[in-house]
């Protein structure tokens, strides 16, 4: 499994997020994706999740242009969490949860007992599977959040791409996302988050992307890439870097 972006430009309404983009994910690898806001972090995660359209540049899924895929074939590939859920009609916490099967149901096909059970692993996973018969509106914020990754969970793609999945959530379960897409990745699937959180980016992801929000970027091994220099000139503020037995945390001036 890969996906392979080669010189991809991005923009929206006439800014630049990125200019001649590359980089490669395989199996088991992670990547995030660093920036200030308005920097075109969420339009690129779009634009690789097929939802926006590229000014120039490809991008290849498992060897195939992500273009030449099917709607339905791109669902089963590849799922998406954007930075806002919206509840159109009313339905439950196990059946928002049962919407991530539907890309690999037949069109008049109903969600099978295994399915059931597959949504109620992943609620359990996120520590929802005592909601099941909640009504989704009366969520919280974070329980809406941790519902959107179960969601994906059920959809089992090989490639996640998640904005901000850390949005709206206490430590304790901020922490336990992590440790839970960490666990999606040791399994083999490809994923890519957009974060705010330069140290849990160095600590949890393999690859970083930074977006400097002119175009241009920087792209490698989060070790190398995530460091007081980047950082400074990323957000345009002065950072302390604290080394403490190799492990290097980032604090603002």
């Amino acid at each position: 499994m890969s996906l392979d972006v080669r010189h991809l430009d991005v923009s929206i309404a006439g800014h630049a997020a990125c200019r001649d983009l590359n980089f490669r994910l395989t199996s088991g690898e992670s990547l995030v994706i660093l920036g200030r806001n308005g920097a075109g972090k969420s339009t690129l995660l779009a634009t690789l999740a097929g939802l926006h359209s590229a000014d120039a540049g490809r991008i290849m899924l498992h060897e195939q242009l992500l273009f030449n895929y099917t709607q339905r074939e791109l669902a089963q590939q590849r799922g998406y969490c954007a930075q806002q859920q919206h509840d159109a009609f009313a339905a439950t916490v196990l059946e928002t949860a049962l919407i991530g099967r539907h890309p690999h149901l037949g069109r008049w096909a109903w969600e099978s007992e295994q399915d059931r059970t597959a949504a109620m692993q992943a609620l359990a996973k996120v520590g929802l599977d005592d909601l099941a018969e909640r009504q989704v509106q009366t969520l919280s914020g974070g329980e809406r959040q941790r519902l959107a990754i179960a969601t994906l969970l059920v959809q089992s793609p090989s490639l996640y791409l998640l904005d901000e999945p850390l949005s709206h959530l206490d430590l304790n379960h901020a922490m336990a996302t992590l440790k839970l897409l960490n666990e999606i990745v040791s399994n083999g699937q490809m994923l890519i988050a957009v974060l705010h959180d330069p140290n849990l980016a160095r600590r949890h992801f393999d690859q970083a992307l930074l977006m400097f929000g002119d175009g241009t970027w920087a792209c490698g091994p989060a070790a190398e890439v995530i460091n007081q220099d980047s950082l400074e000139h990323l957000y345009g503020h002065p950072i302390r870097s604290i080394n403490n037995h190799h492990d290097y945390w980032f604090i603002p001036e």
